[in-house]
């Protein structure tokens, strides 16, 4: 190792080294099972968050360290059952490891509070990053064949099913029904069955009674109509009569077990009815007192109905708690509150709490603002009401302190009349101004996301008078005198024209598997990492690697521990992660900016490499704070594909060119070359020379030179000792390295394409054959005129590229064993022995019918039994291998486990189709053959 290529980084601020990976080995602590409801959810309001909880958890770690000022796993564990007597010991198994994540192997106090305002935040970062709300033009309008406005759109669901439908009510009193396309089901007059001196009906706002199958309308003539709507039909019920004024606004609630409805009237009388069972209660026809015994249906006095006391439902009536008309009402579940609004600055916004007790009154709380306010929302997840007026601004609210907003958007012009608040992601916000402005925002960054102009809306010249969000298609939907339908997307999924839903917004770079916390870490080339819990599905972590830059993302890998990730980018970054949080552990330093393709942590070393062709590996120092660089010599003439490790002593590299290096990790120089194109034996690698040397000699284009007879085969013993069948095998392994489509027999016919003529043989004419080997020179002389003949056809032969390999970890290396899987450009998977006299022993197509299917992910089960392949075409296929070139001693090879995994064990074996087994020809020693002929 030259003090040239050795380097050390003591610039410990800028790689930020965690200490714990100094000294220490990678902590293996024994793996927690962890059940479906251990994992913790570190949430703000759960119990390992609350501030009860800390100041208790604090007090633990004062009275428990220990002279070193940390807590060790046992003593954390014991310390936090202190405190948290319900949590499980693997549950805090598991959450040590997760604060520990440099592997010191112990937790303070300093640490904890960092690792769980670092998930809080990343948390919330997630929640940002997966659910921006989109929406992209034109509007869709739904034109009207009636002459009056739209005054309320509502969606009715079915409680028992999957669709509901679309309500819309026009001013002169038009129902219609439309289905969730909005194609026209049904339509209904309001006010045909009764038309009193001539007057007609004006629809001042409807309502919808879900769980009742009822729609409330009010109305100019002072009443509120409930109509049953069961089967698509429209039916009078019965009505409110008695009304003090017109009923402007109304809202309806219920869980299917308790209800409240409520409405604003135009002198500010605010009237609130609850019941705690709507079946047989407020709503029933048959014990609602009738204004007369002769009505065909059915006159509730409304003053009857506030006067009289029942069991069965509560009623309060809030005289002029606006001195001005009602804007809005509505009843807020989570705080069980009444919330009214005005125009008008005494009371601008009322929260009427309802008592629990029928005993109390209700309790007031009123914010003031000198406009008014016209609309507003509430967001249950933070706690905010969102409200808009005249003065064009939305404010956010403490509902419990009214005397200044949280925070103030700004962006409209004209006074604001809708404010939506989509309840699955309380952190977008809609709002709609009177110039038909829509504007998208996002509460967590109090940022405006999008703005459409009300030009775009071929709605007409006046306001939008109603505005309905449906969730379920990401849908805004606006009404005038016509119905305009703004389609929306999440923009972490992609349009929702697809109708398909995504885990990640791109491509996928890699899927890892974490034993020891029971996740699947994900990451996309975008540059985006997710953390999944593998028995619910849900995702727990999300964070970019790239920053603000928007690097690709080529690598991935876990570390040893599996408690940090590793992640390439392609201008070379290498960062290692907590990817519970999301915290960059440590920034590895890339001074040559190339892509990264592999990275490898094995034996507390962490190896790279990519497009720089060779292997660079860190490791930090065994008793100083710095971090060891050194750059292994280059054997590879193209960009380096794959990676991986075999037995924690051994690398494989792939590259462009065809070439697989295999690598001793010991003497940091490669051992064998294999390359299908070239030769089915082991090849001796040759380093590359630095390109300055030839420059003055060629005028080829710059590219690292290569020695000229690096095809050269390698054997470990004189041909003189060989046995005249061991050269035949020899001749007849250099002759098969383009048979298609596998490893071919003996008796299989010569290919078209221009190799060394040799005749056809068979296993009987074999020995013919080496009976006329006579001397070394004949032998000599043989090898020299393949040799000659391999270098011309190297010239005229393009070499297939290997973009994946694989070691099969139980297999050892003989030279009749296949340890190696590679997958090639070409469509085949070759199976390589890794010994000095093994080589190319089979090869197998990916698709039988179209070759051009490459395989770029493979995996294998414990037992190396089972190898899973996807390809560029999307497809998953599992191929059974436990028999496929696997020789030893005669005898077909089985692991080490397989003496206790018996074949029933292995339940993928049973899910493969005989024709994906690889039941192809593979080689085998002409001996073995002879013995099985016989």
């Amino acid at each position: 190792m030259s003090s040239e290529d050795l380097a050390e980084i003591p610039q410990l601020q800028k790689l930020s080294i965690p200490h714990g990976f100094q000294n220490k080995e990678a902590a293996s602590s024994p793996t927690p099972s962890i059940t479906l409801s251990q994992v913790p959810d570190l949430q703000p309001g759960s119990q390992l968050f609350t501030e009860i909880h800390l100041a208790k958890i604090e007090k633990m770690f004062e009275e428990d360290i220990n002279s070193t000022g940390a807590l060790g796993m046992d003593a954390f564990i014991k310390a936090m059952k202190k405190v948290l007597s319900s949590v499980s010991d693997e549950m805090l198994k598991e959450l040590f490891l997760k604060v520990d994540s440099d592997c010191e192997g112990f937790v303070t106090w300093q640490k904890y509070v960092d690792y769980m305002m670092r998930e809080f935040q990343g948390k919330e970062d997630m929640r940002k990053s997966q659910y921006r709300l989109h929406f992209y033009l034109p509007m869709t309008v739904v034109p009207l064949n009636h002459g009056c406005e739209v005054v309320k759109v509502v969606f009715l669901i079915h409680r028992f099913k999957k669709i509901g439908c679309f309500l819309t009510v026009t001013k002169d009193g038009i129902l219609q029904f439309w289905s969730e396309s909005f194609s026209l089901m049904s339509s209904f007059r309001l006010n045909q069955t009764q038309q009193l001196y001539n007057q007609p009906m004006w629809v001042i706002d409807m309502v919808c009674l879900h769980n009742m199958n009822l729609v409330a309308v009010a109305s100019t003539r002072q009443k509120i109509d409930f109509f049953d709507i069961s089967d698509h039909k429209c039916v009078r019920a019965f009505t409110f009569v008695d009304l003090d004024s017109c009923a402007l606004v109304m809202d309806y609630w219920s869980d299917y077990h308790r209800g409240v409805f409520c409405y604003g009237d135009a002198k500010g009388n605010v009237i609130v009815f609850t019941s705690e069972n709507m079946t047989s209660g407020l709503f029933n026809p048959r014990i609602l007192p009738r204004a007369s015994k002769w009505d065909h249906w059915i006159k509730v006095s409304l003053q009857k109905l506030l006067n009289e006391k029942s069991a069965l439902h509560r009623s309060y009536r809030l005289k002029a708690l606006h001195p001005n008309w009602c804007e809005q009402v509505k009843f807020i579940p989570q705080m069980n509150v009444v919330v009214s609004c005005s125009a008008i600055e005494k009371s601008s916004l009322v929260l009427t709490i309802l008592p629990a007790k029928a005993s109390k009154k209700p309790r007031l709380s009123v914010l003031r603002l000198r406009k008014g306010i016209l609309c507003f929302d509430y967001c249950p997840d933070r706690n905010f009401l969102v409200t808009g007026g005249y003065d064009a601004f939305i404010r956010l609210w403490n509902p419990f302190v009214s005397k200044r907003p949280v925070w103030l958007m700004k962006g409209h012009q004209t006074s604001v009349t809708h404010i939506l608040v989509d309840s699955r992601n309380n952190s977008i916000l809609i709002s709609v101004s009177k110039d038909k402005n829509i504007r998208v925002w996002d509460m967590l960054d109090y940022i405006c996301l999008q703005s459409f102009c009300g030009k775009f809306f071929a709605l007409g010249n006046c306001p939008i008078t109603s505005a309905y969000f449906f969730e379920k298609d990401n849908t805004l939907i606006c009404s005038t005198y016509s119905i305009g339908i703004l389609k929306g997307y999440l923009e972490a999924q992609g349009l929702i024209k697809a109708r398909k839903r995504t885990t990640h917004c791109s491509p996928l770079c890699a899927v890892l598997y974490s034993k020891i916390f029971k996740q699947v870490v994900s990451g996309c080339l975008r540059g985006t990492v997710s953390v999944w819990e593998v028995v619910t599905g849900r995702k727990t972590m999300e964070f970019a690697v790239s920053g603000g830059q928007h690097v690709e993302m080529t690598a991935m890998a876990l570390d040893e521990s599996e408690r940090c990730l590793l992640t390439g980018l392609r201008d070379g970054t290498m960062k290692m992660w907590n990817y519970n949080i999301g915290k960059c552990l440590l920034t590895f330093p890339s001074p040559e900016q190339l892509e990264i393709s592999g990275i490898i942590h094995m034996n507390k070393v962490f190896y790279v490499t990519g497009w720089s062709k060779r292997i660079t590996h860190f490791l930090f120092h065994k008793t100083k704070p710095v971090l060891l660089c050194y750059h292994w010599q280059t054997y590879h003439t193209e960009d380096i594909l794959s990676m991986a490790k075999y037995r924690n002593q051994f690398l494989g590299t792939s590259s462009y060119s065809g070439d697989i290096l295999f690598w001793n990790t010991g003497t940091l120089k490669p051992i064998f070359n294999f390359n299908a194109s070239r030769s089915p034996s082991p090849l001796q690698p040759k380093r590359v020379q630095d390109v300055n040397n030839c420059l003055a000699e060629s005028h080829r284009p710059s590219r690292p030179y290569v020695e000229r007879e690096k095809w050269t085969y390698k054997t470990s013993r004189k041909l003189s000792s060989l046995s005249p069948e061991s050269v035949a095998n020899t001749n007849l392994r250099r002759s098969l390295v383009s048979a298609p489509p596998v490893m071919r027999c003996p008796r299989d016919k010569e290919p078209d394409r221009p190799v060394p003529q040799q005749k056809p043989s068979s296993a009987s004419g074999t020995s013919r054959q080496s009976s006329k080997i006579h001397s070394k020179q004949s032998i000599y002389k043989e090898d020299e005129t393949r040799k000659g003949e391999w270098q011309k056809n190297m010239l005229v032969q393009s070499s297939a590229s290997v973009e994946k390999i694989i070691f099969l970890q139980t297999r050892p290396h003989l030279p009749h064993t296949a340890a190696l899987l590679s997958s090639c450009m070409d469509g085949y998977i070759y199976a390589w022995s890794l010994h000095e006299n093994g080589g190319l022993l089979g090869k197998f197509p990916v698709d039988l019918d179209n070759g051009d299917v490459v395989v770029g992910a493979m995996a294998t089960d414990k037992n190396d039994w089972i190898l899973i392949t996807g390809d560029c075409k999307g497809y998953i296929k599992i191929w059974d291998i436990k028999d496929y070139c696997a020789l030893i001693d005669k005898q077909p090879f089985q692991s080490s486990g397989a003496k206790v995994v018996s074949e029933a064990h292995n339940k993928f074996r049973l899910l493969i189709p005989q024709q994906l087994g690889t039941n192809f020809p593979h080689y085998i020693p002409l001996e073995d053959k002879e013995e099985r002929l016989a």
